[in-house]
């Protein structure tokens, strides 16, 4: 415990330096003679030195899972931006998977699929555990990973419609659905897949430069005031929920998670606004 305790104070004092030493960057162009030259290890700009904290941080626990915040920090140090694809360090958990259901059915999770027939559910919980809509429920339907095929494509599907959908509203109509094509189809009365496809694409992906990433810096620093994950692990599988109080969106009253404990379920739903 010693060992591992001095391991993290020296890697913390490594990162809390880094991230001063750029928030205190002069907006001038300094001279040589202006920057300090700390030793290697201390180099904010040096990938070997912060790849080098982050094993430093991970031999802490050796023969363990280190806790989230520690994995994303590693991440950071190793380069990772935390853009599209990076953030997650550990798949969702829940009671009902793939496997609990399976075995509620009667089906074999590791060779079967759950038909209607199968299902001892309403209709409407088959069609919504069916996600795919291929009249079966399978593991893919539970998978929610970026792996996922259907996941991969529902990205897409959305990034579309909220191109053909010019209103922003959340509803797509027959009118935007004709503005569209009459502006792809240049005045004729078809289009051919090639022009279809150059509509809907056309602008669509963008390509990310580097100076619009935030720096290794400012992603430490968001880990440690809060804005880019949390230092506290949260709850596992099976462990109460913490109690939180927190006003509501109006701010003229406050909710408090105790108080709303009783014979009926609670849902907690949790967004991200960045």
């Amino acid at each position: 415990m010693t060992n591992r305790k001095a391991t993290l104070t020296s890697v913390l004092g490594l990162l809390l330096f880094l991230a001063a030493a750029d928030a205190q960057e002069p907006r001038h162009k300094a001279s040589q003679a202006d920057v300090p030259t700390p030793s290697a290890v201390t180099r904010k700009d040096d990938p070997k030195a912060a790849a080098a904290a982050a094993a430093l941080l991970e031999s802490a626990y050796q023969g363990q899972t280190p806790p989230e915040a520690v994995r994303m920090l590693a991440a950071v140090l190793r380069g990772a931006r935390m853009g599209p694809g990076e953030g997650w360090f550990g798949p969702a958990q829940s009671r009902y998977s793939w496997k609990w259901l399976a075995q509620y059915c009667g089906v074999d999770p590791a060779k079967g699929a759950i038909t209607r027939k199968q299902f001892p559910g309403p209709d409407t919980w088959f069609a919504r555990l069916d996600r795919d809509k291929d009249g079966a429920i399978t593991p893919e339907d539970f998978d929610w990973s970026e792996r996922s095929p259907y996941i991969q494509m529902a990205h897409i599907v959305d990034r579309l419609f909220g191109k053909l959908n010019s209103g922003g509203d959340g509803r797509l109509t027959k009118d935007e659905l004709m503005q569209f094509f009459n502006k792809a189809a240049q005045g004729k009365d078809h289009l051919s897949a090639e022009e279809f496809r150059g509509a809907l694409l056309g602008g669509l992906f963008t390509r990310s430069r580097p100076s619009d990433m935030p720096s290794q810096a400012v992603l430490i620093r968001g880990l440690f005031s809060g804005d880019l994950g949390s230092l506290n692990e949260g709850p596992k599988l099976n462990d109460p929920a913490p109690d939180f109080t927190l006003k509501t969106s109006d701010g003229k009253a406050t909710i408090q998670l105790a108080k709303q404990i009783g014979p009926r379920p609670v849902v907690l739903v949790f967004g991200s606004f960045t």
